[in-house]
């Protein structure tokens, strides 16, 4: 039997928990509404994330109809679900060595959040107008016709990982985790062994082409409890470190790897729970991130399969 999706996530506001859905729209970002909004440091402008601040994965975001409702710390604040960014304050943001053009979403939901937080906060959103290129190993206009971009998104649209590969590193740990630890946008079953997902290059789901670009490298925020809150101070990094070092390229050589990035190719479409995934071409050669701005495949390390 072919792999299905189990689930699928999205993430509206950046390092905050969750949203389960059964089916969702693809969009120019990825899937639509993911990492649309950001939480910033007003001083510096940088986004703030849970790798140091732990808790944001308990802020809740919820869709409600055309808004996005927002609660943390028992107190709730509701913004338009796609603000008109021209209704409020320009703000330009920093994540990680991108300067982006977004959306100061007001005083009311930054009260909230900086409460919670105890620091100081801004939530904006993304404007539409700016343009933020994916280019490590992605498809470009030549192989889709357009130059794919992301929202918020350390750096991908999209992150695939399959349920048997979560199964696989839990058998390493003491404490399991759970495939929320990794944040995918679509949890897979049905592989016939942990961790082929590293192996796919191209599948189809519905009908629409999926590029599977490159590993997903992992820092430590994979060490916080999406139910608790709490950053362990070593697992599950450590471990991932002696068992998922498994990419040779440049700079991913340092890094363990849980997941893979991916680029649709379209910005239309949709994606339901038990979809099935055509595998079209895999690798069958060492794959490795090496930091190519393009779609680098070369024809002697794939097959059509």
């Amino acid at each position: 039997m072919a792999p299905v999706i189990s689930k699928i996530y999205i993430y509206p506001i950046k390092s905050c928990k969750h949203v389960e859905l059964t089916e969702s729209h693809l969009s120019k970002y990825g899937l639509q509404h993911d990492r649309t909004f950001l939480i910033v440091d007003p001083e510096t402008n940088s986004q703030r994330t849970m790798r140091e601040l732990s808790a944001m994965t308990l802020i809740e975001p919820k869709i409600v109809d055309e808004d996005l409702v927002i609660t943390a710390g028992g107190k709730s604040v509701t913004v338009p679900l796609v603000p008109d960014v021209s209704k409020y304050e320009k703000r330009t943001v920093t994540v990680w060595r991108n300067d982006l053009e977004a959306a100061d979403l007001g005083d009311e939901a930054a009260q909230v959040l900086s409460e919670y937080l105890n620091v100081p906060c801004r939530l904006v959103y993304k404007s539409p107008n700016h343009v933020r290129p994916v280019i490590e190993h992605a498809p470009g206009v030549a192989e889709i016709g357009f130059q794919p971009e992301t929202a918020f998104a350390d750096t991908y649209p999209i992150l695939c990982l399959s349920e048997e590969s979560v199964k696989d590193i839990n058998t390493h740990l003491e404490n399991p985790v759970s495939a929320l630890n990794f944040r995918p946008n679509l949890l897979i079953s049905g592989v016939t062994k942990p961790w082929e997902e590293d192996t796919w290059c191209t599948v189809d789901i519905r009908g629409i082409t999926y590029y599977f670009t490159c590993r997903c490298t992992r820092c430590d925020m994979p060490n916080v409890d999406p139910v608790t809150g709490i950053k362990d101070k070593l697992q599950p990094q450590k471990t991932l470190q002696s068992i998922r070092r498994v990419d040779k390229g440049k700079k991913a050589k340092f890094y363990a790897c849980v997941g893979i990035n991916v680029v649709a190719s379209t910005h239309f479409g949709l994606l339901r729970v038990g979809d099935e995934l055509e595998i079209k071409e895999v690798f069958q050669g060492e794959r490795m991130r090496t930091g190519a701005n393009s779609w680098s495949t070369k024809e002697e390390v794939k097959i059509v399969a």
